[in-house]
């Protein structure tokens, strides 16, 4: 079981949670990065797991079209999805 930084074991039900694989169901845009010349974006794929990506990168089906300080766009089968910053 593990601990919580003030000593007190942390409840099974939490420790359960916390290391459960998610299934979120679509792709969400944490944040961009780098230079105007050379952008770069941390993204959270539909399973979880986070990817770095840049422009012309290749990911979930589709390719990293452009990417701007609060947008990444995806070009999917034909279709220009746009990931947004999260608000709040």
């Amino acid at each position: 079981m593990a601990t919580q930084h003030d000593g007190t074991p942390t409840p099974a039900i939490v420790e359960s949670h916390a290391t459960q694989e998610a299934n979120l169901g679509r792709i969400a845009l944490l944040g961009t990065f780098g230079s105007a010349n050379a952008p770069s974006a941390l993204i959270r794929l539909p399973r979880g797991n986070t990817q770095t990506v840049s422009i012309g990168d290749d990911v979930a089906g589709g390719t990293v079209e452009a990417i701007e300080t609060d947008r990444l766009v995806l070009s999917r089968m034909g279709t220009a999805q746009i990931l947004r910053m999260p608000q709040g």
